[in-house]
């Protein structure tokens, strides 16, 4: 069987595991021999010693001494002790090893198959181990004396037999003197054998096989050959070894039984040391000072021959740091810090040591944690130097949180998170991240946290939904995928008794507070539709506050909220200004404010009475707000655009009779042309992108046959913007042009009608061109123009006086005549 199993299933752990159980309840079950029960897990833990790791190896020796040492037959030990002892020396090495990997891997809980009918659930591998040994070490001692009380009543009968057969042969005679020594022959033999072959059960069960002691030191002496190497691997250093891990382990009457048992005449100084420090930290007291008065005279001389002390007073737990410091690193430092984490401990819970060192790690953690704003450091220090399960340690940190919050609930501080509150309970958020590095494992305090949920009775649900936020955390940070899944359908059921109790404080706190979007979006929908997006976007910021929120989770939930907005409410044109408000979308809630603009100037377009600008006033404020929103962002094009609307706004309210929004660029540009006066210009200018050089050409030229108007215009239009060249080249082409083809049409003034030309209408041109010419302030540009537009001989001489133009075919030194009729050079 055990050849099968290794060829097809040695490869899982498991299965080579139930292996060794499936043994050992076959053995069990069929009365196996005890010696060959042993022998057999003895010689396939020396086969696959190699292979296996510890916690197995050690689980294979325990179960072969038990067997050889007649534990679990009840009988007489079946192996030499002193083999039974070297076994006993590997099964400690194996136990403290198997400890330490466990420790280094953050696992406490043993393989639940390798346990058996004598060990129960005992958690801790030293302390089953110890367990087993201490019930094999009673066992042997019952059994020997048993054996020795035995062998006393064998001893009165055999002398009392011999009295009565004395007696008898002086009463009978010498007459039959051979006849009495022949009837007297069966009972000249052994007592020792007649009793031994008597079937005397030690325990009320039958052997079965009995043998003699001759038949056993034989065999006995050949297993001690056959399996000696055992006897050469268990030397000196393998039994200091293993003495000092134990008391590594805090197993102190383990290594004091172990050396008592293989090396009595030597006792290791760590004990020692060990004893003073028990004796320190039961002396340790909050005030940290006692006087030197009260030790007695061995343990100050212990403590002064490792750490010098002062002639009054002594600190005891600054000797036990001192003394931790002089044990040897896994030789009894561990265990020294322990009592250290201990004293601290019960110094902060206002326990004595005996009492503090008597309950359970796990338990002194639990008292610390409902003190958690002032115990940080010294359950730090208990964990870092006891082992824990990370699943023990969960539990204690979710409870403890759900006690602070239940009564933050109470004084009504849920919502605040300050520093006032139910101290020193732990319910701070910040806090129980402070206390879960404590747990090596995070899906654990996911699981602890998501169990007080599911089993809870009576939890408030604002306390309910902070565990399910602190939950989602960390089976995210641990990227426990099935965690977050079980945690999003049970945060589904749960949502319809937030709703019925019309709790939407607790849905928005939920949502906010896990950050799931896409996976609880049906949340936000619910909120929005319910009212509650204000709520919603409060809670956020303070779960933002809280917990300094990255910039791709902000855009998460701002895309997330956007999303469910457009599907759920999408002409709530409030409710997306409100969004974008809070996170401060410049651009999105400018736009927004154009797009509201024009849908209220449109309202206005469809009123029957146009006397009503209640809607065009309101366009024009949104027109101001885009305006003032783009003007904070820097974008100048923009904020510019938006004033040209509000003004144009403002013109059609001014103006009710003409229609001035929505125009088209053909329509735009024909209401430019027409228009007689700058401000209105430059307004539909602005407000439709014309505000160009060529675009101005022809609304000047419109106005040339009105020289006052065309005064007027200029003057307001070089206030506000420049001449170009370009429009002035334009205007000069348009005049000669117009000029040429008219010519002289006075005389047929007669014949034109009121929509024609006007009589004089070359006088005014050359009136209204003169103007533009006027305003032209660079000599070179009015000589330009007035020789383009022909008919200014006046204005061109005055520009060629003023210019002081020389022949073309001057020297290279041009030089122009100044006062006195001297020459003065350009240049």
């Amino acid at each position: 069987m055990v050849a099968e199993w290794k060829e097809f299933l040695w490869d899982v752990p498991e299965e080579r595991v139930a292996l060794w159980g499936h043994c050992q309840t076959l053995f069990i079950r069929y009365s196996y021999p005890a010696l060959q029960a042993g022998l057999f897990f003895l010689k396939h833990a020396e086969a696959v010693e190699k292979d296996l790791p510890a916690r197995e190896l050690h689980e294979m020796l325990l179960l072969s001494l038990q067997w050889l040492s007649g534990m679990i037959t009840q009988s007489n030990p079946v192996y030499p002790l002193h083999l039974l002892r070297e076994i006993e020396t590997r099964v400690w090495l194996l136990a403290v090893e198997s400890e330490a990997q466990v420790k280094s891997e953050g696992e406490i809980s043993l393989a639940g198959s390798s346990q058996n009918h004598l060990t129960g659930n005992i958690s801790d591998i030293i302390d089953r181990t110890a367990s087993i040994i201490t019930k094999m070490d009673n066992h042997i001692n019952s059994m020997k004396n048993r054996t020795v009380e035995k062998y006393d009543c064998r001893d009165i009968l055999h002398r009392n037999q011999a009295l009565d057969s004395s007696s008898s042969a002086v009463a009978i005679g010498s007459s039959k003197t051979k006849r009495r020594a022949k009837g007297y022959l069966p009972s000249r033999k052994p007592l020792v054998d007649l009793v031994d072959k008597s079937p005397e059960p030690e325990d009320g069960s039958n052997p079965p096989n009995l043998r003699n002691d001759v038949q056993l030191q034989d065999e006995n002496l050949k297993i001690e050959i056959s399996f000696s190497k055992w006897e050469e691997r268990v030397g000196p250093r393998e039994l200091e070894r293993a003495v000092l891990s134990l008391l590594e382990f805090g197993q102190i009457s383990a290594a004091k039984q172990l050396q008592q048992k293989l090396s009595p005449g030597q006792m290791p100084s760590e004990f020692i040391l060990v004893d003073t420090a028990l004796k320190l930290a039961a002396m340790s007291t909050p005030t940290s000072e006692i006087p030197i008065a009260i030790l007695d005279e061995e343990l100050i001389s212990v403590i002064q021959s490792y750490t010098p002390i002062d002639q009054h007073l002594i600190y005891p737990l600054q000797v036990l740091e001192n003394l931790a410091t002089v044990f040897i690193e896994c030789s009894g430092r561990g265990l020294c810090k322990r009592i250290i984490a201990v004293v601290k401990a019960a110094n902060v819970l206002g326990l004595s040591f005996p009492e503090a060192f008597g309950k359970q790690p796990i338990e002194l953690l639990q008292l610390l944690s409902l003190k958690a704003q002032e115990s940080f450091e010294e359950a730090h220090l208990l964990v870092q130097t006891h082992v824990m399960p990370a699943a023990s340690i969960a539990q204690i940190l979710a409870e403890s949180f759900l006690k602070g919050l239940l009564a933050a609930h109470r004084g009504g501080y849920m919502d605040s998170q300050k520093e006032e509150g139910p101290a020193p309970l732990l319910w701070r958020f910040s806090d129980f991240l402070k206390w879960a590095e404590l747990c090596p494992s995070e899906p654990e305090i996911g699981h602890a946290l998501m169990r007080l949920v599911i089993t809870g009775q009576e939890i408030p649900l604002a306390c309910e939904v902070e565990l399910l936020i602190l939950s989602h955390h960390f089976y995210k940070s641990s990227a426990c995928l099935d965690g977050v899944d079980v945690l999003v359908a049970l945060a589904a059921t749960r949502v319809e008794a937030y709703v019925s109790e019309g709790d939407f404080a607790c849905l928005a706190r939920l949502i906010t507070g896990v950050g799931n979007f896409h996976a609880l979006n049906f949340i936000l929908g619910i909120l929005i539709e319910n009212g509650q997006l204000d709520l919603l976007l409060q809670k956020y910021s303070t779960a933002a506050d809280t917990n300094t929120g990255t910039a791709e989770a902000v855009r998460g939930f701002r895309m997330a909220v956007l999303t469910s907005l457009k599907h759920f409410n999408p002409y709530d044109l409030d409710a997306f200004a409100m969004v974008y408000n809070h996170f401060d979308m410049k651009h999105e809630t400018a736009s927004l404010l154009e797009s509201r603009a024009e849908q209220a100037s449109l309202q206005w377009f469809e009123c029957y009475d146009r006397d009503q600008n209640e809607d065009l006033l309101e366009s024009m404020r949104y027109f101001i707000e885009a305006a003032e929103v783009h003007s904070s962002i820097d974008a100048g094009n923009k904020t510019r655009r938006a004033c040209a609307q509000a003004s144009l706004v403002s013109l059609q309210i001014r103006i009710p009779d003409s229609k001035w929004l929505n125009l088209s660029e053909t329509n735009a540009r024909r209401a430019l042309v027409e228009q007689s006066r700058f401000q209105e210009a430059l307004i539909v200018a602005e407000a439709y992108g014309l505000n160009q050089p060529t675009e101005w050409a022809l609304v000047l030229w419109n106005q040339m046959l009105n020289p006052e108007l065309t005064e007027e215009f200029v003057a307001e239009f070089v206030a506000v913007l420049p001449l170009q060249p370009s429009m002035l080249s334009e205007l000069a082409r348009f005049y000669r042009a117009e000029v040429a083809a008219r010519g002289d049409q006075s005389q047929f003034s007669v014949w034109l009608t009121g929509g024609g030309l006007p009589a004089e209408w070359a006088k005014y041109l050359g009136r209204s061109f003169r103007c533009l010419l006027k305003r032209t302030r660079d000599l070179r540009l009015r000589l330009q123009l007035a020789t383009s537009a022909t008919g200014f001989a006046d204005v061109v001489d005055a520009c060629m006086k003023a210019l002081d133009r020389v022949p073309d075919t001057a020297a290279p030194l041009v030089l122009r005549k100044g006062h006195g009729g001297a020459y003065l050079p350009l240049m």
